[in-house]
């Protein structure tokens, strides 16, 4: 090679976007660029002379040593060499920095080994993508979110309940359904308006949340309809907590936006999950109880019993 040729790489090396680096057999720094001053935060004279896992986090320092080791007795490189390989290396401020290393072989095989190594700066696009991951995870959420009471949504409360159901029958515990829809909905919007609506729809999924059990499933299904899912609840159980929230929503008034305030409640059905049963079944039971509830006076709570008619008229 002539000396023109030995400038030209030797720029190229100097100026690489990527660190990189010359190691001698035992793995210990010879050169290395600008870019890699940049990305450990060491100087040049401080790398120069160091054993490449001054670099390297505790654990993969030792699997390093152990690597050189085996390729310094056997002459083997375990596939390492050649294979871009995604870990963090440690800064001199301590911090770890995540990189793609691929590491080679350098010269043509005469006695004097050497190896050369490109690190790539991962850190731009590992944030890149824990902010995709996040981006994701905020849309899954908003797909199964109800936006006005952010209460889970029918989607997602379906899918919950398709689980319990499967859960109940494999391991034939108890768990409950109840529906709630208030009472006399249409004529707070008619008479206060749908803003109105809103904000009742709101303070009661608030009510509903405060007074559910951590492990309840609470969602708004559409409209002024709302569905609990309570896994590990007996259906007399649910019926306490369901009149616990009734009282609750009862003794409360609700809050509208032009500072008046109203009364509501509500109604509700509960139905037991029994192993083997369809979940189409259950909520069709809950929804019965829950109509047989309005036809008996409304403001109350009753039970799934198959005397209930299937399909009662919506009061």
């Amino acid at each position: 090679m002539s000396d023109h040729d030995t400038t030209v790489f030797r720029d190229m090396f100097n100026h690489s976007f990527d660190a990189q680096w010359i190691l001698s057999a035992d793995m210990h720094i010879e050169h290395a660029n600008a870019a890699a001053v940049s990305l450990t935060g060491y100087g040049i004279e401080e790398l120069v002379g160091q054993p490449l896992s001054l670099l390297l986090p505790p654990k993969i320092a030792k699997a390093h040593d152990t690597y050189v080791a085996h390729y310094n007795k056997h002459g083997e490189t375990q596939g390492v060499l050649g294979q871009p390989r995604r870990f963090e290396v440690l800064a001199r401020d301590g911090s770890l920095i995540p990189i793609q290393l691929k590491a080679f072989r350098l010269g043509r095989g005469d006695d004097e080994r050497r190896f050369g190594a490109t690190m790539v700066d991962l850190r731009a696009q590992v944030l890149l993508e824990k902010e995709q991951l996040h981006t994701m995870a905020q849309l899954k959420r908003l797909a199964l979110i109800d936006p006005l009471t952010e209460l889970w949504n029918r989607r997602a409360f379906d899918d919950a309940l398709d689980r319990q159901c499967a859960l109940v029958s494999r391991h034939h515990s108890a768990a409950a359904l109840a529906m709630i829809d208030i009472d006399h909905f249409k004529q707070v919007n008619d008479t206060y308006g749908h803003a109105a609506g809103d904000r009742v729809l709101q303070q009661l999924a608030s009510h509903l949340k405060e007074i559910v059990r951590k492990e309840d499933m609470c969602a708004r299904l559409g409209g002024e309809e709302f569905g609990i899912l309570m896994p590990a609840c007996d259906p007399e159980s649910a019926v306490i907590v369901i009149e616990r929230a009734l009282q609750r929503v009862a003794t409360d008034r609700f809050d509208l936006d032009d500072g008046r305030a109203i009364s509501i409640s509500f109604s509700a059905g509960i139905a037991a999950i029994e192993t083997d049963a369809a979940a189409d079944i259950l909520l069709e039971h809950a929804d019965a109880a829950m109509y047989q509830a309005k036809k008996t006076g409304r403001a109350r709570v009753e039970m799934w019993v198959p005397e209930i008619a299937a399909t009662p008229v919506r009061a």
